[in-house]
């Protein structure tokens, strides 16, 4: 045999035993085996494309021999990991192409020189694949990495919680057993003990008082509690966790007497509400409970506005999660109101002063029979007219002024102010009012006949007359308001001679509408028609009899009047905005008092009563 043969002798053999270890596969399982020692590269490669099916381009730069080092068959997948680490220690590279896995030298990937041929700098390395058991094997690569080399590779895959570790020999088998070590230390697993009639933190404060602080016998076992499960947390040793399971046994027994009743005290919602609630929530959960005996009792104090409860610790917590999330703070809301009767034709006195007002946004309307321009006839920029009074009124205006209407109105002749009516409401609550009259109406009559003489008598049915306002607000997510509105105007009509009892003129408008915080809704519409008798006479001379129609005269004239209302709802944000709200409109009053002061005729001016200011009532900052 020549010396120019006995090289490709070589590769020939390496390449059979190369093929002989890796082909030891285990068909049921599908893995190869991967122990060889000192095989040549190109085999490796070879080996791996037949396996894998990837077409691979070898640079003529690589080449050397390899030892690679199995103990247990592998997938085709992990082999490829491991295929990847020998490339990577023997400072080759894997440039990926769709046509083709490239393998060069990591000089020349990086477009540098390329090494020696023939270099034997990493002929000393040794790759290795372990299992782990028990901790990820991302933990165990961080664990190890420090006690590795500096040309160590250490790759874990999640796939199969296996790692590849690449380093010199003697490193190698350093590092598998502390891997052995940590993976046998990691016996130490957690255990979850759900706890059935006492409470999970007081009987962690009970097992912390056992736990040494310091020393060795502080971290054989660690110990915490799940409140949401009632549960007690274990990880340390097996013997410890068994040691502390007795213990807890023994804890977790029936309490006597009244151990597992507690009184919750609520701030803002009402007892008598959440009792139902509560009632249901208790039923559904025994229901799915296997033990019956875990009884659930709930009382409600009216005086104390306090809920009493008796249940287990696990049903008892869950309760006081659920009373939390009800007994909040609930927003308010002050709804104000104009109601005015209005007649003819008051666009110039309403829409110049309020609602074409330039500080005022006119969002839109609707008016089904009245006249509203699309776009301003002039062409300009003037003011558009809006004319309420005419059909039904639909509309929104943003940052509306009730004040400002209420004295556009009372500037005319032909509007009524009927109310102004102001009411805070708690969120999704119902308010009301009512200025009226209880007027009593008969709703039946009859005779007795019990007696000789008759005894006539008359049942009667008190009702209120007046104008009243129901309003119901719901916040929504953002800056808008629901609101459901009830309004009634209900007076009492002049007597008729044919009728048997009281007649009433009514006039309501019930709706729901969704509108933003601090607009105002526009609800008009209901038009009344009234006819009234009109009679002109001469003083004395129009009521002698039969010439005193020669002297009067008499007529008939008709009008319609149309309800409107303004409603303008303001969410209370917090403490400021409620005081700064009412600090206005105590000013305001103050200011119509000292008005109507200063306009009457007095001996002593001082003896007049006036309001205090405002910041004499105000809370003091504590």
């Amino acid at each position: 045999m020549t010396a120019t043969t006995q090289p490709l002798f070589r590769q020939l053999i390496s390449l059979v035993l190369l093929l002989t270890c890796l082909l030891q596969t285990t068909y049921a399982a599908e893995k190869v085996t991967m122990n060889m020692r000192d095989a040549d590269i190109r085999a490796l490669i070879q080996w791996v494309a037949d396996n894998t099916g990837k077409n691979i381009v070898v640079h003529r730069a690589v080449q050397g021999n390899v030892t690679v080092l199995s103990p247990a068959p592998l997938t085709t997948d992990e082999a490829y990991q491991v295929f990847l680490s020998v490339l990577q220690i023997n400072g080759y590279a894997i440039i990926e192409t769709p046509e083709a896995l490239k393998i060069v030298p990591k000089a020349l990937a990086t477009k540098g020189a390329l090494p020696a041929a023939g270099s034997s700098a990493s002929a000393d390395m040794v790759v290795s694949l372990l299992t782990i058991e028990n901790i990820p094997a991302q933990r165990m690569a961080e664990l190890l990495r420090p006690l590795m080399s500096s040309e160590a590779v250490l790759t874990p895959y999640p796939a199969t919680n296996a790692l590849v570790m690449a380093d010199h020999a003697r490193n190698i088998q350093s590092a598998q057993d502390i891997v052995k070590q940590l993976d046998k230390a990691s016996e130490n697993s957690i255990e979850l003990v759900t706890l059935k009639h006492a409470d999970a933190v007081s009987v962690l404060q009970s097992l912390s008082a056992l736990i040494p602080t310091g020393g060795a016998g502080a971290m054989d076992i660690t110990v915490s509690a799940d409140e949401r499960s009632n549960s007690i947390l274990l990880a340390g040793d097996p013997a410890k966790r068994n040691q502390f399971k007795k213990l807890i046994a023994q804890l977790d027994t029936p309490l006597n007497g009244q151990g597992n009743t507690q009184v919750v005290y609520l701030n803002y919602v009402d007892a008598k509400e959440v009792l139902p609630i509560l009632q249901s929530l208790a039923k559904s959960i025994q229901a799915t409970q296997k033990d019956q005996s875990n009884t659930i009792s709930i009382e409600s104090s009216e005086s104390a506005n306090a809920l009493v409860i008796n249940a287990p610790p696990a049903m008892l917590t869950t309760m006081k999660g659920v009373i939390a999330k009800l007994d909040i703070r609930r927003a308010q809301v002050l709804v104000e109101a104009l109601l005015v009767e209005v007649s003819g034709d008051i666009a110039n006195d309403v829409g110049v002063t309020w609602i074409t007002n330039p500080d005022n946004e006119f969002v839109g309307a609707v008016n089904t029979l009245g006249d509203l321009p699309l776009a301003n006839p002039a062409g300009d920029d003037s003011p558009l007219a809006f004319t309420p009074g005419r059909g039904f009124t639909f509309g929104y205006f943003d940052n509306g002024d009730l004040q400002a209407a209420i004295r556009a109105l009372n500037a005319t002749q032909n509007a009524n102010v009927l109310s102004t009516p102001t009411i805070v409401a708690i969120d999704n609550e119902e308010a009301s009012l009512l200025v009226g009259q209880n007027v009593p109406f008969k709703t039946g009559q009859s005779t007795s006949s019990a007696s000789s003489t008759s005894d006539p008598f008359t049942t009667i049915e008190r009702q209120d007359i007046g104008i009243s306002l129901v309003v119901t607000p719901r916040i929504n997510q953002g800056d808008s308001i629901t609101l459901e509105i009830q309004q009634k105007t209900e007076s009492i009509a002049p007597s008729i001679d044919v009728a048997s009892d009281i007649i009433t003129n009514k006039r309501e408008i019930i709706t729901k509408a969704l509108i933003k915080d601090d607009q105002v809704l526009v609800l008009g519409g209901l038009i009344s028609e009234e006819e009234t008798e009109i009679q002109e006479k001469v003083p004395f001379l129009g009521d002698l009899p039969l010439v005193g129609k020669l002297f009067s005269s008499t007529g008939k004239t008709n009008s319609k009047k149309n309800l409107m209302v303004f409603i303008h709802p303001t969410i209370l944000k917090d403490e400021d905005h409620i005081n700064d709200i009412t600090q206005r409109r105590y000013n305001f009053m103050r200011g119509l008092q000292q008005q109507v002061n200063s306009k009457e005729w007095k001996v002593d001016p001082d003896d007049t009563a006036v309001l205090e200011e405002f910041d004499t009532f105000s809370p003091v900052n504590k």
